[in-house]
């Protein structure tokens, strides 16, 4: 797998967490100071986060710049274009996250050593304060654990066994609300 390097600086996440910025995440905070002004499905979302975006990538020097710094340049660039109400509401909501099942499993292929793992990469996720986590590769990751070249009855439990692991640590870890989606 080809990594590609990141263009965009990281954000001095609550803790003073890096997390790293990605356009979805920007335009995602958009739509939500968007909401808050009163416009839903504000269609210029997306194009005021490329904007920022393309601001970034090309003219930004620095490595990571703070939450309030993010928050500003949004308010300025929503200020700019005339969108004084939207500014006023503007926010940076919580980051999503995704994290790969295959890689964990890789690097823990039993069981006994997957599940602690696993534990620490969501443990880390809900320290950060995300709004959501996205676990990628469920059937190959299974298939790993279950030592299977192809998928077969063991392979569900297995399969059953990690929905449940992480829905009922995601629900004893954290009172407040963050969406888990497993692929």
């Amino acid at each position: 797998m080809i990594a590609l390097p990141q263009r965009l600086p990281h954000v001095i996440w609550k803790n003073d967490r890096l997390v790293p910025l990605s356009e979805g995440w920007l335009a995602e905070s958009i739509e939500q100071s968007a909401a808050a002004a009163g416009l839903l499905h504000w269609h210029l979302a997306p194009e005021v986060a490329r904007a920022i975006v393309v601001y970034l990538e090309n003219d930004w020097i620095a490595p990571a710049l703070s939450l309030d710094h993010l928050q500003e340049m949004v308010r300025c660039s929503l200020e700019g274009i005339g969108y004084r109400d939207i500014a006023r509401k503007s926010m940076i909501v919580p980051p999503r996250v995704s994290i790969s099942l295959i890689e964990l499993a890789a690097r823990a292929p039993y069981e006994i050593e997957f599940y602690p793992l696993l534990k620490q990469r969501l443990g880390d996720a809900l320290e950060v304060q995300v709004a959501g986590v996205r676990l990628e590769g469920l059937r190959d990751c299974t298939k790993i654990l279950d030592a299977a070249g192809r998928w077969r009855q063991t392979c569900v439990r297995i399969s059953d066994d990690i929905i449940y692991f992480c829905r009922t640590y995601m629900h004893g870890a954290t009172p407040r609300m963050v969406d888990l989606v497993i692929q």
